[in-house]
Parts: structure tokens; C-alpha cells; sequence
């Protein structure tokens, strides 16, 4: 329970040093598309296992319905592509690295537990 809500601040602290351009705290967009770019970042750190799109937003309970919809589109839908794949490469950046993968470990970890 503790780890669940401390992922919860970990991945808006991630979402926002992804964003730290801007002034204000992340917007509900750059939630949404920075929670889309996580999911495919970890994707790619570890092809071998598998975390389907509904799986990774199972593990943010107090995630809105708004913002689990809007990842989901934001993974979908082509339009997005552009934006998605810019927050992907921004988020892969050195100083983010050990961070992405205790996040990235920890999602198939606690998945795998729920099997």
C-alpha cells in the first residue's frame, strides 16, 4: 500500500522532470502523454516481459478516469505519434536512467503479483 501511493509521487515527479521546461506543475495533457511515453519507455527497457497498457494503469489506483482515458489515447491514436515519441526521447535522457528502471522494475514486479 505504502510503495503504491509512493509510485503515485514517483511517477508525477518523473512526468515532471520530463517537463521541467515549463513553468507551472504538469498539465493533465502532459500527464497523459508522459504516462503513455512510461509505459512504452518501459516496453523498451524490458521486451522480454510483458505489462499490457490496461495492466500499467491497473497499478495507479488513484489514477482519474480522465487521465487513464487520455493515456489511453495518447498510446493509441496516431495523431499523437509526433508528441509521444518527443516525451519518449526526453524522458530517456541520462539523468532519469536509474530512476526509469527501479519504476520500470517495479510495474512488472507488482503485475507479476497479481498473476
Amino acid at each position: 500500500m505504502l510503495f503504491e501511493r509512493s509510485r503515485v509521487g514517483v511517477f508525477a515527479t518523473l512526468i515532471g522532470c520530463t517537463f521541467a521546461s515549463t513553468v507551472d506543475a504538469a498539465s493533465e495533457h502532459e500527464m497523459a502523454v508522459g504516462g503513455a511515453a512510461l509505459y512504452q519507455v518501459c516496453g523498451q527497457k524490458h521486451p522480454e516481459k510483458e505489462l499490457s497498457l490496461e495492466q500499467f494503469i491497473s497499478l495507479h489506483p488513484h489514477m482519474s478516469t480522465q487521465l487513464a482515458n487520455d493515456i489511453r489515447e495518447f498510446s493509441s491514436e496516431p495523431k499523437h505519434k509526433a508528441e509521444l515519441e518527443e516525451t519518449v526521447v526526453r524522458m530517456r535522457t541520462e539523468a532519469t536512467q536509474d530512476l526509469l528502471e527501479v519504476v520500470c522494475d517495479s510495474y512488472y514486479r507488482d503485475a507479476k503479483g497479481r498473476e
